[in-house]
């Protein structure tokens, strides 16, 4: 799982789905609000099984070594 900022910059990596936190080094955080969506099974626009291709992902998320 991946989610990204609001305005489209970068994307990381949804670690932990019920902190919403990417993994260390980066410890971003998903939006509250997006992550509460998405635990009660809706969906979201900023949460996402597939990263965007259009989207980098973080420095930090890819030192992390999560994805694949």
């Amino acid at each position: 799982m991946y989610f990204y900022t609001k305005d489209r910059t970068v994307c990381h990596i949804l670690e932990d789905q019920e902190t919403g936190k990417a993994p260390a080094p980066c410890g971003s955080k998903a939006g509250k609000l997006e992550l509460m969506q998405f635990q009660a099974g809706k969906l979201t626009g900023h949460i996402v099984a597939e990263r965007p291709g259009d989207i980098p992902l973080c420095k930090h998320c890819q030192k992390s070594g999560a994805f694949v």
